[in-house]
């Protein structure tokens, strides 16, 4: 049954991957935010550590260190501007199952743009630590590891040299679970429950194997006795119970020192004093060859998009426009296969869009296609296919290869050469290509990491971009920061710095973050030179006009933006936190040339918000939040109020209803206008593997404000499967 379950899968990603070669990697708009989850044993603590495709900044927790969900606020590190549209979605993440932390499910919202949500769900309330990782491609949780008496004892034991563990390991020093009182099972009845055995450690229900096993050692029979009391250690194992493991290990060495499982037994007794149990997948005969994991995500969702428009004509007075209406099926599967040394892995991410409105084209979408072998030592790695760059001086997705190899202790050479994928959709094109050298250096004084790169970049065998660059990074308890420098060698001019950081002040309350940007808008190159531009390609544009004034025009296309953000956020109890910020913002703009009109400034813009966020508000296990926020733009004037709740109705059902209302003054022509913009998201969770979604969401304006398109009343609606595997 498992097999054929999994035989289905494996068509699935084929008949994708077929689709993928078609269109020959066609970049998606729906980009993929999460890399990965790990979660490993850091002694005293379970280690969640959660990777993203991008730099991000963390900002704030809540709640401050106990509860059974953490939510982290986080703020984006991207390469421009454009991305952010990308980001308005939400992701989630399979972690291992029955890991040592506990965590059962990770998401990613991206509704709020400014400032996304990332949510860590624990099987049960626990305390934990939340902070930024080391990398700043990264956010950590920390959670203590669940230790029983026994436990400590017996790692304690483990601890000392291998001549005295013998004699410090009593004969049977865990105490022995409670076992039924004998009784009769018929033949019948133990076959039947044998095979209920099977399949329930094959279905990975190892609770329920557990309950069966334990049953069985009501048998009459001795070899079911030794064979149900090994496959009962081991389903305790695998469930997590690692004390209860050990003591049923002992317990078979007890009873039965010369049986077949003995050698397996023993040896698994002692990798368990050593906090090291099996993974999933993996048995106590496999463990220290290659095993193997395939995992990820299946969905359908239809999604539409609507606006109401205004026609004289039309008698009723609105018309609806469907902007959007599709079918989407999508995929994200991982095959992975690790030994004790090497670790080699496969990632399909992509989808395919039926257009249901017979106005627009089919498309197939590849986010990601590579395949990954790296050494766990971590002296050597390498990664080939399409994949998102976030350093070293790649700034966004590219097809190619990267190989990076530990050169000292402390110093680490990377090498990367592809392709660059700049358009929607686009298939694979060679017209441009980069290479570039970089180097980590770090970890120092326990705090301080760096990164310096080299890369270069031609578009029609024409100089296209050449670049240096740093990365330095400060991590510790009560704060971090990120620095980046790009400066571009072929212009002589900055390209992009980025500075973001947060402390937290003495009182263990206070938290302050800062973010600067400045950077060229889209990155400064040759290429932009085409932008407005009718020539076909870059070498015909040079021909033209010559490269001193293509050069030139590359620099009138290139935009320069200015963000910086300050804010601050204070908890005042376990249930209650507060946070704001202030923002200035500046494109500056563009001047006539090369047949493109002028593109003017948009000026000094203001931005102002304030937020309450509320544990526990209306009922246990809430969460809600109450906003304000001020925008002062060359446009207009922008007040807005901002609820949403999230509301567990039960294990089942999951609710977060959210109301924005807009209040704008019109600044280039007159004009006032009210927007109410309510929203649902519905959850539904037929079990651990199966869920329903549903999203909608109805704008509501009292009128149009002129030369404001998007100010139109209409409503998005999505909803489907998704099935995690």
């Amino acid at each position: 049954m498992i097999q054929k379950k999994h035989r289905y899968i494996i068509y699935a990603v084929t008949f994708l991957l077929g689709l993928c070669c078609s269109e020959t990697m066609a970049e998606s708009l729906r980009d993929r935010i999460l890399s990965e989850i790990n979660v490993s044993n850091g002694g005293e603590y379970s280690v969640i550590k959660i990777t993203f495709d991008f730099p991000v900044q963390y900002l704030r927790h809540t709640p401050p260190n106990y509860g059974k969900e953490v939510r982290i606020r986080l703020r984006p590190i991207l390469a421009n501007r454009e991305e952010l549209a990308g980001l308005n979605k939400r992701e989630s993440l399979n972690p291992p199952k029955n890991n040592a932390a506990g965590v059962v499910r990770v998401e990613y919202d991206g509704v709020d743009q400014s400032e996304p949500i990332l949510s860590v769900f624990l099987d049960k309330s626990k305390q934990f630590e939340a902070k930024q990782g080391d990398d700043y491609r990264s956010l950590i949780i920390q959670v203590p590891v669940e230790k029983s008496k026994e436990a400590g004892e017996e790692e304690k034991a483990a601890a000392l040299p291998p001549e005295k563990q013998k004699s410090q390991e009593p004969a049977v020093t865990a105490k022995e679970p409670a076992r039924p009182k004998n009784s009769i099972l018929t033949p019948e009845r133990q076959e039947s429950l044998l095979k209920e055995g099977v399949e329930a450690m094959a279905q990975k229900n190892y609770m329920r194997a557990v309950q069966i096993y334990t049953k069985l050692l009501e048998s009459t029979d001795p070899a079911i006795q030794e064979s149900v009391q090994f496959q009962l250690a081991l389903a305790q194992e695998l469930a997590g119970h690692l004390a209860l493991a050990k003591a049923e290990y002992k317990n078979y060495m007890e009873v039965y020192p010369n049986g077949p499982n003995f050698n397996q037994a023993h040896d698994r007794y002692k990798t368990l004093l050593t906090a090291q149990p099996l993974r999933e997948g993996e048995s106590a005969t496999t463990a220290g060859i290659w095993k193997s994991e395939f995992f990820g995500s299946i969905s359908e969702f239809y999604y539409r998009d609507s606006s109401f428009l205004r026609d004289e004509k039309n008698e009723e007075g609105l018309q609806e426009m469907v902007n959007v209406s599709s079918l989407t099926t999508g995929i994200d599967a991982t095959w992975r296969l690790r030994s004790d040394k090497y670790q080699m892995e496969t990632v399909v991410v992509g989808s395919y869009e039926g257009d249901l409105t017979g106005e627009n084209e089919n498309r197939t979408r590849s986010n990601a296609l590579y395949f990954d072998f790296k050494d766990l030592d971590k002296t050597f790695a390498t990664r080939w296919g399409r994949q998102s760059g976030n350093s070293g001086g790649v700034l966004g997705r590219f097809d190619g290869g990267k190989f990076s190899y530990l050169l000292t202790k402390k110093i680490r050479m990377n090498l990367v050469s592809g392709f660059p994928v700049n358009q929607s959709y686009d298939d694979l094109n060679t017209d441009k290509i980069f290479y570039g050298v970089n180097f980590d250096f770090g970890r120092f004084f326990d705090h301080w990491d760096f990164n310096t790169y080299v890369i270069n970049q031609t578009a029609d065998g024409i100089d296209d971009r050449r670049a240096v660059g740093t990365e330095v990074r400060y991590v510790d308890k009560q704060g971090s920061f990120f620095t980046l420098v790009d400066y571009d060698i072929l212009f002589n001019e900055l390209g992009i710095f980025i500075f973001a950081g947060n402390w937290l002040l003495p009182n263990d309350a206070t938290r302050l973050n800062l973010s600067v940007d400045y950077r060229n808008n889209p990155i400064l190159s040759t290429s932009n030179a085409l932008i407005g531009q009718v020539s076909p390609s870059l070498e015909e544009l040079k021909d033209s006009i010559g490269e001193s004034a293509l050069q030139k025009l590359a620099e009138h296309r290139t935009l320069r933006s200015s963000f910086v953000t300050l804010g601050a956020s204070h908890t005042l109890s376990e249930n209650l936190q507060f946070a704001g910020d202030v923002s200035w913002s500046k494109l500056d703009g563009a001047p006539a040339s090369g047949g493109v009109e002028a593109m003017a400034s948009t000026g000094d813009e203001f931005f102002y918000s304030a937020q309450s966020i509320n544990n526990n508000f209306f009922r246990d296990g809430d969460l809600s939040t109450f906003g304000l926020r001020y925008a002062d733009t060359k446009q207009r004037d922008t007040y807005s109020l901002i609820f949403s709740t999230r509301q567990s109705i039960d294990d089942k059902w999951r609710l977060t209803p959210r109301l924005k209302i807009d209040y704008r003054v019109n600044k280039l022509q007159d004009g006032e206008q009210w927007r109410f913009r309510p929203a649902l998201r519905a959850e539904y969770f037929f079990n651990k593997q199966w869920r329903l979604e549903l999203e909608a969401e109805y704008n509501i304006a009292d009128k149009e404000l002129p030369g404001i398109a998007e100010d139109k009343s209409g409503y998005l609606l999505s909803f489907g499967l998704r099935w995690n595997f």
